[in-house]
């Protein structure tokens, strides 16, 4: 459930910043809303671990804390996907002691130079120590918050040299749990020049998975959209993926609607052409080096953090989804 869709970043890898994303996308959702989502999907449909990241940057709300405080208080797991400029001081004690179970900031770049080349601003030194400053607090106020960091591969053919320097420079030097991917293209809404393998396609998983996506923004005017996952970000593909919204529509209505029961159907009989935003996803592709290293001895392809060992998304089909 995305807090704030839009960044105070222009990362060159992300479509946030080329082509842009629409301006109905970038608003933050307002703390009711949010409650309110939350209240019409728990425990009606379970206890689901909330991720308050939908590819927006979510210390842009001022007030965050009160959105983890409302995660907390439905007994509910909370995590966050972030790029940590923000998170030090008394903004990041406060998103602390608010209860959040698990933060992970992403380090694009494996020193200054990269790290500004890629995320276009020169805070390579600032995010080391927010994520020192972080873990610091987070020992002596005996927090149980998990730090993790996020890197991609900037060269496919660096490698193994790019792992050990992600090591070294960063994983080590802050000891957090480091996870190093290669880099997507959203859905086929952004050129990556450093593309992933093509092989056979096969389904991601996700339009049968027990997982939701929900933006802040949505089409104009309209909040809580639902769309097939993060990866459709950014025109032209973002727009189009919306299955629905929470602001006027029930979980029920959007998520066993003609738009999610078309995707499915398209997925199960490996249709891809026929959806737009899924045509030219990367995600379709088996690569078992989508990512490449991790000091996570829990992870497991495909398993989305904090669901389980279980969770594997590539194993949910249209029979699973029926169970």
């Amino acid at each position: 459930m995305e807090v704030f869709g839009g960044c105070n970043y222009t990362c060159q890898m992300c479509p946030q910043t080329n082509p842009g994303r629409g301006k109905s996308f970038t608003r933050k959702m307002p703390l009711k809303e949010f409650e309110r989502i939350l209240d019409e999907i728990v425990p009606k449909h379970g206890t689901p671990q909330i991720n308050l990241e939908g590819s927006g940057e979510p210390t842009m709300a001022k007030d965050l804390p009160e959105y983890i405080k409302a995660v907390k208080k439905r007994n509910l797991k909370c995590f966050m996907y972030c790029n940590g400029a923000r998170l030090n001081g008394k903004f990041m004690q406060n998103v602390v002691d608010a209860g959040i179970d698990f933060i992970r900031i992403s380090v694009i770049g494996y020193n200054r130079e990269l790290y500004k080349k890629w995320m276009n601003v020169d805070n390579f030194e600032l995010i080391l120590n927010n994520l020192r400053e972080l873990k610091a607090y987070v020992k002596s106020s005996s927090a149980n918050t998990q730090v993790s960091t996020y890197h991609l591969i900037t060269d496919n053919n660096n490698v193994e040299q790019e792992i050990e320097f992600y090591k070294h420079n960063v994983i080590n030097a802050v000891q957090s749990i480091g996870y190093i991917w290669k880099m997507h293209n959203w859905s086929g809404n952004h050129d990556n020049i450093n593309p992933r393998q093509k092989t056979n396609r096969r389904s991601c998983g996700r339009p049968f998975a027990p997982e939701l996506t929900v933006r802040a923004g949505g089409a104009e005017g309209r909040t809580g959209s639902i769309v097939p996952c993060c990866q459709t970000l950014g025109p032209p593909n973002e727009e189009k993926s919306i299955l629905g919204h929470l602001d006027k529509s029930s979980f029920e209505e959007v998520y066993f609607g003609k738009a999610y029961e078309d995707l499915r159907k398209a997925h199960n009989e490996k249709d891809f052409d026929k959806i737009e935003y899924c045509k030219n996803c990367d995600f379709l592709y088996e690569d078992p080096e989508a990512i490449v290293w991790t000091n996570d001895q829990n992870h497991k392809l495909h398993n989305m953090l904090g669901t389980g060992d279980d969770f594997i998304l590539t194993n949910y089909n249209l029979e699973n989804s029926k169970k």
